[in-house]
């Protein structure tokens, strides 16, 4: 079994066509005088992928644009971007930022060859972002945003000219421990606004645990009227920043694995501390759903959470380590040991009954993450590792709640973004 595995969800569309086979000519047609395709046609479909592979000088990343999703990612038919690079993408373009000099880099992919070119560059410099990583909010084709919320910056740009808009003054995010780091990083459009779930980092190194300093925070910003508030809620007290939907839309917060340590290591009173495993759900306006907490704690032995993949039907996909398989080691230091000898099991509890049935259908990767939704279904990119720790990642989509395609898969190398420019799948 593998040790940490993480799964994704969609229902299952089928697609029915008929076509004509290439042997036969087309009705009333002379095969003698049938013109060869244009070679300036264009393509019917451009897919963009985006990968990493390690180098003693750090991660140099590639971005690839072909006709499909490639088995095997072939570096000599790939861009080379350079080290501390991060591929995104929104319409028929593919969007780079560069980590080192603070820019993002707007794409043009030719429809007849899919050579691409820089069109546009814009530089986040002069608005005060410092950061060494962006993944940028894409509203429409003028409208995008980065966020940088510990220096209080919502930084709106224009993805057509690649200009900056605005820059927005919004309140610090500033963690509630000394020697902890609040941080955003992923962010979800969803009704008019962008929800940025917060990261406490390493929390538990500093403080006695409470009500009071601990909380599960999601910053949310209004596109209608530019502002941004910090939304808590104290049943459940930190959360990963990778959020879950459910086939409505609907966001749910999940726990961060951290809060497990937390409850075994540290002062620790469960009956002054929020929930460690607690799920919550957003509401469309903003705010916390008051009407629903799932607590796992009543229907799991969890010994070490480890991710909610998705939710779908009133079904949650949680993989988690159950204490009767294995227990944390009596030092904080030696918590990462249980993950060498222990494995990890995957269910599907029912966030209504309360009913947990195994899920079991990705035994082969270690790690299911999901990154974009394309044409209806979501799209993961997952990652295992053999008994030498040699990596392979792979693009997977999902085609039913326990169906999946394997498109591709390296070895030594990271894929890290999927999605499709134009065209069928």
């Amino acid at each position: 079994m593998k040790m940490i595995k993480i799964f994704g969800l969609l229902l299952f569309i089928g697609l029915f066509f008929t076509a004509c086979s290439d042997d036969d000519p087309a009705p009333n047609s002379d095969p003698d005088t049938q013109a060869d395709p244009d070679p300036d046609s264009e393509l019917e479909s451009a897919w963009l992928t985006g990968f990493r592979i390690e180098t003693p000088q750090g991660r140099l990343w590639y971005m690839n644009v072909s006709e499909e999703v490639p088995e095997n990612y072939d570096i000599s038919e790939s861009i080379e971007l350079g080290l501390n690079q991060t591929v995104y993408s929104f319409g028929e373009n593919p969007f780079v930022f560069d980590g080192n000099a603070k820019t993002i880099t707007k794409w043009d992919v030719d429809k007849t060859d899919l050579s691409a070119e820089p069109s546009g560059i814009l530089s986040l410099v002069s608005s005060g972002y410092n950061r060494t990583f962006a993944v940028p909010a894409f509203v429409s084709e003028t409208r995008a945003f980065v966020s940088n919320l510990q220096e209080g910056l919502m930084i709106e740009w224009n993805p057509t000219d690649m200009s900056i808009t605005q820059v927005y003054q919004v309140e610090p995010l500033v963690s509630k421990h000394d020697n902890a780091q609040a941080f955003d990083a992923f962010n979800y459009v969803w009704n008019n606004k962008i929800f940025i779930p917060i990261a406490q980092i390493a929390p538990s190194i500093c403080c006695e645990i409470n009500a009071d300093n601990m909380e599960t925070v999601v910053a949310v910003f209004d596109l209608g009227t530019n502002t941004l508030e910090y939304v808590t809620d104290e049943r459940m007290m930190a959360t990963v920043i990778r959020v879950p939907r459910d086939e409505n839309g609907r966001l749910y917060i999940a726990p961060e694995q951290e809060n497990s340590y937390i409850q075994k290591y540290f002062n620790y009173d469960i009956n002054e501390a929020p929930s460690p495993h607690t799920i919550l759900r957003m509401n469309e306006d903003g705010s916390f759903d008051e009407d629903f907490a799932f607590d796992l704690d009543d229907v799991l032995d969890i010994e070490v959470f480890n991710e909610l993949a998705f939710v779908f039907d009133n079904k949650a996909v949680i993989n988690y380590i159950d204490s009767s398989d294995g227990q944390l080691p009596p030092a904080y230091d030696d918590r990462r040991e249980i993950f060498s000898g222990t494995s990890a099991r995957t269910v599907a509890v029912d966030l209504v009954t309360g009913e947990v049935t195994p899920f079991d259908v990705l035994d082969k990767y270690d790690f299911v993450i999901y990154y974009n939704t394309i044409d209806g279904k979501d799209y993961y990119i997952n990652f295992s590792y053999d008994t030498e720790g040699t990596e392979t990642s792979y693009i997977v989509r999902q085609d039913g709640f326990e169906s999946y395609t394997e498109l591709s898969s390296y070895e030594n190398a990271a894929a890290q973004w999927v999605d499709k420019l134009w065209g069928d799948q």
